[in-house]
C-alpha cells in the first residue's frame, strides 16, 4: 500500500470516530426535540463540517482508485504479453523443436539457453502476477472504503435534512449556514447565524484564518452585523439587505482595525446553503461498488 493510501485509510478511521460522535450528538438533539434555533444550528454546523471533510476524503479516495484502475489495466496488458512470450518459448522447449533465433541475436538459441529463457520468463510472469494480485487486493480495500464514505455522507445528509426542517423557512429568518465573499480581497468564509426576533447572533470562519463571533440585528430586511474576532476583538461592521426569498445578502463592510494594511471598506455578499448531499458516481466508470 502506498503512503498516500495509508494516509487515506488512517484519515477515514479518524473521521469515522468523529462522525459517529457528531452524529450521536445531532441525533440526541433531534430525539429530545430541539426548541432553540441555536441548538439546531450547532448540530447543523457539526454535520455540515463532517460532510465537507468526508467529501474531500471521498474525492481523494476516488482519485486513488482511478490510479489503481489504470495500474491494473497496465499490469493486465503486460501480463498478457508475458504469457504470449512464455508460450512461444515453451513451444521451443522440446527435444525435437527446430532451433530459433532470439531477438537481437545472430545465432539460434541452444536447448540450454531456451530452458534458461523459459525459467526467466516464468519468474517474470510470477512477479507481475503477484503485483497484479496486490493491486486487486488494494482495489477491494479501496471499494470498501469508498462504500463506507458514501454511506456516511448519505446518512449525515439525511440528518442534515431533518435539522434543516426544524429551522424557520429561508424567507422568514437568516438562521442557517451562509457562504460569504468579501470584496475587493476576494476572501471567503462561512457564517453560522441564528435569529431570535430582530436579534442575530452567530459564529464565523474566514480566510486567514480568522474566526470569532457575530452579533447584530435584522429589521425590515436590513441586516447589521458586528464581527468580533477571537484575536483582534471588534474588527468589522457589515451592513446589507436580505433578498426577498431570504437566500442571499448584498451589502458593504467597514474595517475597524486599519493596522493590518487591508482595505478599510468594501462590499460583501452571502448565500444561504441549501444543497443536499448526493451519492457520488462509481469510480473508474465501473458499476457502483
Amino acid at each position: 500500500m502506498t503512503n498516500r493510501g495509508v494516509w487515506i485509510r488512517r484519515s477515514i478511521a479518524s473521521l469515522a470516530a468523529a462522525t459517529l460522535a457528531g452524529a450521536a450528538l445531532a441525533g440526541a438533539a433531534m430525539a429530545q426535540g430541539l426548541v432553540r434555533n441555536e441548538d439546531a444550528l450547532v448540530a447543523l454546523y457539526t454535520l455540515q463540517s463532517q460532510i465537507d471533510v468526508e467529501r474531500k476524503l471521498l474525492k481523494t479516495a476516488e482519485t486513488q482508485y482511478e490510479a489503481n484502475l489504470k495500474r491494473r489495466g497496465e499490469l493486465g496488458d503486460r501480463l498478457a504479453r508475458l504469457h504470449d512470450e512464455l508460450e512461444d518459448l515453451f513451444v521451443q522447449d522440446k527435444p525435437d523443436a527446430p532451433a530459433r533465433t532470439a531477438p537481437n541475436q545472430a545465432r539460434p538459441l541452444s536447448e540450454a539457453e531456451v530452458r534458461a529463457a523459459v525459467d526467466a520468463k516464468e519468474t517474470e510472469v510470477l512477479a507481475v502476477e503477484r503485483t497484479e494480485t496486490a493491486a486487486q487486493d488494494e482495489a477491494r480495500r479501496m471499494r470498501d472504503d469508498i462504500r463506507r464514505m458514501r454511506t456516511r455522507i448519505s446518512l449525515l445528509g439525511k440528518q442534515l435534512d431533518a435539522l434543516r426542517a426544524s429551522l424557520p423557512s429561508d424567507s422568514d429568518s437568516v438562521t442557517g449556514m451562509w457562504d460569504l465573499t468579501l470584496l475587493p480581497s476576494g476572501d471567503r468564509g462561512v457564517f453560522a447565524l441564528w435569529q431570535s426576533g430582530t436579534i442575530i447572533a452567530g459564529q464565523y470562519v474566514l480566510d486567514g484564518p480568522f474566526h470569532g463571533s457575530l452579533e447584530g440585528t435584522l429589521v425590515n430586511r436590513q441586516i447589521l452585523l458586528r464581527r468580533i474576532d477571537a484575536r483582534l476583538g471588534r474588527s468589522m461592521e457589515l451592513s446589507g439587505y436580505l433578498s426577498g426569498d431570504g437566500a442571499s445578502i448584498q451589502g458593504t463592510w467597514q474595517n475597524y482595525d486599519l493596522s493590518t494594511g487591508r482595505a478599510p471598506s468594501g462590499a460583501w455578499s452571502a448565500r444561504k446553503r441549501k444543497s443536499v448531499p448526493s451519492e457520488s458516481p462509481a469510480p473508474g466508470g465501473e458499476p457502483a461498488p
